[in-house]
């Protein structure tokens, strides 16, 4: 055992699940996928722009994880989790579905489309405020409700 970890930190992914729920421990991954595939998504960004792709990688992509912001507010809901997690799920999903609109503004509004940038780093910001509050709040689940009972 390392100094300075408790017992409960060497458990198994399965010892894990029993001890804080299915829901929850799906809800602690969703929210750690979605920041992954920011994380990605700025990458693709990078192949878009400098390897002059014309935006289809990046905006494809967010199709193929599009669908864990509303997983995450339905999984916040299932999982009984905190108001301020589910708040901040419910906050992602919006700023998620305000950025699929604002590239289709270019032509009308250019100046209020620029904010696609802004918003993607404020989404980047709620996805890991979130994967972080809810590792913190399983870890708490786990040490209050262990698993060898």
């Amino acid at each position: 055992m390392t100094a300075g970890r408790a017992p409960a930190d060497h458990r198994t992914m399965a010892q894990a699940a029993r001890a804080i729920g299915p829901a929850r421990l799906g809800f602690v991954l969703a929210a750690w996928l979605f920041v992954v595939s920011v994380v990605i998504q700025t990458l693709l960004v990078g192949f878009d722009i400098f390897a002059h792709l014309g935006g289809s990688i990046h905006r494809d992509f967010a199709y193929v994880y599009g669908w864990l912001a509303p997983l995450l507010v339905l999984l916040a809901s299932v999982a009984r989790v905190p108001a301020g997690l589910r708040n901040v799920s419910i906050v992602l999903l919006l700023l998620f579905a305000v950025q699929t609109v604002l590239p289709s503004l270019k032509d009308q509004y250019p100046g209020l489309s620029a904010f696609h940038t802004v918003n993607a780093l404020a989404i980047f910001g709620m996805g890991l405020l979130l994967a972080r509050r809810s590792t913190a709040w399983v870890r708490h689940l786990e040490v209050a409700e262990p698993a060898d009972r």
